[in-house]
C-alpha cells in the first residue's frame, strides 16, 4: 500500500485533540462550483462590459497585463499547492507548521517573482501603457503568498465560509467595477483596482483562517520546507515552464500580430479559464477523499479513480459541444458584433477540456502516490509545442491561430506523450480509458456516490497516521 506522510520533523506541538471537521465532499464540491458558476455569470457580465468600454485594443493590453499577473501568483505556489493540500488532508494536527512554512516561503518567493516580472516588463515590453498596467498587477503576487488559508478550508472540505468570505468581497468588486464602467474609467484603474481586490481578499481569507483554525500555532519547519523541495522539484519547473508559456499567450499573440487579435483571444480566454478552473476546483476537494479511499478502503481505490477520469472526459466532451453550437450566436451578442472572431476561437479552446480535464485527473494520481516527476514530460512537451505552434501560426492566422495551438498542445502532451514512455503509458490506463465513458454512462454515474459521501469525521492522531 502506498505510504503518504510529511517530514518526520515536523513539530508535534499542533493540538492533535482538535479534529478538524470533515464535511461531506459532496457538499463542498457544490459550494466551490457554486461561487465559480456565480462568478463566471457576474464575472463574464462584468468582464463583456469592460470589454465592451475598452475596445479591443486596450482590452488586450489590459489581458497581457493580467497574463503576466496571473503567471506570478502561479510562481508564488512553486507548484506544491497539491502537496501542502495533500498533507493538510493527511495530517491535520501538524496544521500550523504546514501554514506557517508555506506563507514564510511563499511571501520570499513572491517578493523576488514581483521584482523580476517588474524588470521583465520594463526591459522587453514596448507597448507603453501595457507597461504600465504590468508594473501595477505584477504585485498581485504579495497576497497570494497566504493560498495556504484557501488549502486548508479545501484539505478539510470546510469550504462554506470560504465561499461566503471571497464573494463578500467579490460582490463588493462587481458593484465598484459596474461604477467603474458607468463612469468610463482608464485600463489604467482597472489594473489598479484588481490589485486592491486581490489584496482585501486575502486579508479577509487569512482573518477567517485565523479565527477558525485557533487555537493552532503557526510555525516554521526547515525539514518541511526541505521536504516538499525533494518532492515538488518537478512541479517547480513544470510551473516555471507550463505557466510561463500559458500565461504569455496574450502577450506574444499582441507581439506577433496586434492588440486587436490580442483583444479577441482575451475575451474567448476570459470565459475559457473560468470553465478550465473548474477541474482544478473539482481536484482539490477530491484529492482529500482519494487519500481516504486509499487508505482505509484500498480495495476501492480503482473504482474511484477510473470514475473520476471517466467523469472528467464527459465533462469536458460535453462543454465542448455544447460551446461549438452556441458560441457563434453567443459571442457577438455578449461582447458586441467587434468580438465576433472570438466565438471561432472560443470553440477550439473548448476542445482542449477533454484533454484538460482528464489531465487534471490524472495529476491528482501521480500526487497520491508521489510520482510527480511523471507529468514532466507532459507539461514540457505542451510547453515547447504550444510556444513552436503560436510562432507557426499567430503571424498568420492571429488569434484563431493562438487558439490552435493552445488545444493541440493539451492534446499533444496529455495524451501524445503518455504513448511514447511505457510507464507513462501503463500510469494513464484510467484516462485511456475513459474515452469508451459514453457508452459506459449508467455504470460511471453509479460510481459517484463512492467519490462524494463523507470522510470521517475524526482525525486520527500523528502516530496512528504514520503506522498506516
Amino acid at each position: 500500500m502506498t505510504t503518504l506522510s510529511v517530514s518526520p520533523a515536523l513539530s508535534r506541538q499542533d493540538s492533535a485533540s482538535n479534529p478538524v471537521p470533515r464535511p461531506s465532499p459532496g457538499n463542498s464540491i457544490v459550494w466551490l462550483i457554486g461561487e465559480r458558476s456565480l462568478k463566471a455569470v457576474g464575472g463574464v457580465g462584468i468582464g463583456i462590459a469592460i470589454a465592451r468600454l475598452l475596445g479591443p485594443d486596450d482590452y488586450g493590453r489590459y489581458g497581457a497585463a493580467i497574463g503576466l499577473a496571473t503567471l506570478a501568483k502561479e510562481l508564488v505556489m512553486l507548484g506544491i499547492d497539491r502537496l501542502i493540500r495533500r498533507d493538510l488532508a493527511r495530517h491535520p494536527e501538524k496544521t500550523g507548521a504546514l501554514v506557517g512554512t508555506s506563507v514564510t516561503v511563499a511571501m520570499g518567493v513572491a517578493f523576488f517573482v514581483a521584482f523580476m516580472l517588474s524588470a521583465l516588463a520594463l526591459t522587453t515590453i514596448a507597448d507603453p501603457l501595457t507597461r504600465r498596467l504590468t508594473l501595477v498587477v505584477v504585485w498581485m503576487a504579495l497576497p497570494q503568498a497566504f493560498f495556504s488559508a484557501e488549502l486548508w478550508f479545501e484539505s478539510t472540505c470546510n469550504t462554506r465560509p470560504l465561499v461566503w468570505a471571497r464573494n463578500l468581497v467579490w460582490g463588493a468588486s462587481i458593484i465598484a467595477r459596474g461604477c467603474m464602467v458607468w463612469r468610463g474609467n482608464s485600463v489604467f484603474s482597472f489594473a489598479v483596482f484588481a490589485l486592491v481586490e486581490w489584496a482585501v481578499t486575502y486579508a479577509v481569507v487569512w482573518t477567517l483562517f485565523k479565527k477558525l483554525s485557533h487555537p493552532i500555532q503557526l510555525s516554521f519547519s526547515r525539514e518541511q520546507a526541505a521536504g516538499w523541495a525533494r518532492e515538488g522539484w518537478p512541479a517547480l519547473v513544470m510551473v516555471v515552464i507550463g505557466a510561463t508559456a500559458d500565461r504569455i499567450m496574450v502577450v506574444l499573440v499582441q507581439h506577433l500580430a496586434t492588440s486587436q487579435e490580442a483583444g479577441y483571444l482575451n475575451a474567448a480566454l476570459r470565459i475559457t479559464e473560468i470553465w478550465w478552473s473548474l477541474s482544478a476546483i473539482v481536484a482539490s476537494i477530491l484529492l482529500p477523499r482519494l487519500v481516504t479511499i486509499l487508505r482505509d478502503h484500498e480495495e476501492d481505490f480503482p473504482a474511484a479513480s477510473q470514475t473520476y477520469a471517466d467523469l472528467s472526459f464527459l465533462i469536458g466532451l460535453a462543454a465542448a459541444l455544447g460551446v461549438s453550437l452556441l458560441a457563434p450566436v453567443l459571442i457577438p451578442l455578449l461582447f458586441g458584433p467587434v468580438y465576433a472572431p472570438s466565438a471561432l476561437v472560443l470553440v477550439i479552446l473548448f476542445w482542449a477540456g477533454p484533454a484538460i480535464y482528464p489531465g487534471v485527473a490524472r495529476s491528482q494520481l501521480f500526487v497520491l502516490h508521489r510520482r510527480l516527476h511523471f507529468d514532466l514530460p507532459m507539461v514540457l512537451s505542451i510547453a515547447t509545442s504550444l510556444l513552436a505552434l503560436v510562432f507557426l501560426l499567430v503571424p498568420r492566422y492571429g488569434a484563431i491561430g493562438a487558439a490552435v495551438a493552445m488545444c493541440a498542445s493539451q492534446w499533444i502532451g496529455i495524451y501524445g506523450v503518455a504513448l511514447l514512455f511505457p510507464s507513462l503509458r501503463l500510469a494513464s490506463h484510467s484516462q485511456w480509458r475513459a474515452f469508451s465513458a459514453p457508452l459506459r454512462l449508467p455504470r460511471v454515474l453509479a460510481g459517484i456516490p463512492l467519490l462524494i459521501r463523507s470522510a470521517p469525521a475524526a482525525a486520527e492522531s500523528a502516530d496512528d497516521s504514520t503506522d498506516k
